[in-house]
């Protein structure tokens, strides 16, 4: 199966064996029973891969300094896939990373072609979500790549390491306007080390994002500086079905801000289940919750161990119908909802500091 990957397009992951196997980028399962009480999506192989984590998972073990970051595009609402990267910053920083939340306007513009003004807006949305799910804000370093003179400094100093070869060679032929945003990606990773001297740093993201974390590593090397580490994460897939839940598919994705009534209505109508052509078939044979979207959502984090596995046997033997596991999807799904608006609210209060 073929692999698409794109920083700045439509990336689809199908064979996530063969990512490990091509790119050099090690299986995350061994080190999932070094970390302290690692999270429901480290634990299930949704985190599959890394470059260098056992540099975080020591300094986790001795109580290191090392640093976490993560740069969002400001071009939408956060989603319910968007709530798993910030599970995993704020996991990390629970056990001592010092968190760098790196507001992408420029990509932004760049690669979507939105502008500041409008990124800000978007940005503001976001820091909500992100407030809310519960990274801590006297603990973070929050900043747009437009306003950050030591960012747009050392694009151009790491920069002087980069040659128009190496950067078609990593992301293809590109307009210049990419590859610019990429240099300035470039210095937001390696910003840790250059504000807090040499020490580890992670980045996690999806894979689609690799070429930024392979460009930063070989940079780094020429500076005397750690390479950054990363985690990869499989995307999580559209309730309609899609590998990958896109915003440019908003029928098939559950945003953070979406009230819960229309998070219900998706799931119940527009989500694609595992279950059998019909009822009779169903009881017989048992549903397959391994091609369902409903079920892929209690496997990120949704359900806890016990009940996940529980709606597992339940499916498989044919006692749980789709229509009721849906209902159990919506009882989960709004009651998060619900209660994420009201820590939405509460973050209204700081947000706009945090923006200054």
């Amino acid at each position: 199966m073929e692999n698409k990957v794109d920083p700045f397009g439509m990336s689809e992951i199908k064979d996530y064996d063969k990512i490990l196997r091509e790119f050099g980028v090690s299986s995350f399962a061994p080190l999932v029973k070094k970390l302290p009480k690692p999270p429901a999506m480290m634990r299930r192989g949704f985190v599959f891969g890394h470059r260098d984590f056992e540099r975080i998972a020591d300094a986790i073990k001795n109580r290191k300094k090392f640093a976490v970051l993560t740069g969002i595009k400001p071009t939408n609402y956060l989603h319910i896939g968007s709530k798993f990267v910030i599970d995993e910053l704020v996991y990390l920083q629970k056990h001592g990373g010092i968190v760098y939340y790196v507001i992408a306007d420029l990509e932004a513009l760049a690669d979507n072609g939105i502008s500041l003004e409008e990124s800000a807006n978007i940005a503001r949305d976001n820091l909500l979500d992100v407030l809310a799910l519960g990274l801590d804000p006297k603990k973070t370093v929050f900043y747009k790549q437009s306003e950050n003179p030591t960012v747009l400094k050392y694009a151009q100093i790491f920069g002087s390491n980069v040659t128009t070869n190496m950067l078609k060679a990593i992301y293809g032929e590109r307009e210049t306007r990419l590859y610019m945003a990429a240099l300035v990606q470039m210095a937001d990773i390696l910003l840790p080390q250059i504000e807090h001297g040499k020490i580890p740093t992670v980045i996690p993201v999806g894979f689609d994002q690799d070429p930024h974390i392979r460009l930063s590593r070989d940079i780094a090397k020429k500076h005397g500086l750690i390479p950054p580490s990363a985690t990869y994460k499989k995307f999580i897939g559209s309730l309609t079905g899609n590998p990958k839940m896109s915003k440019r598919e908003p029928e098939g994705i559950i945003f953070l801000n979406e009230s819960p009534d229309s998070a219900a209505y998706k799931i119940r109508n527009k989500a694609k289940t595992g279950g059998r052509d019909t009822l009779e078939q169903q009881k017989r044979l048992g549903g397959r919750p391994e091609l369902c979207s409903v079920f892929e959502l209690y496997s990120y984090g949704l359900l806890n161990d016990k009940e996940l596995a529980k709606v597992y046997k339940a499916c498989k033997s044919g006692k749980l119908m789709c229509k009721d596991c849906k209902e159990i999807a919506v009882g989960k799904l709004t009651a998060f909802l619900k209660e994420h608006q009201r820590r939405r609210k509460a973050a209204e209060k700081i947000v706009d500091k945090i923006l200054c």
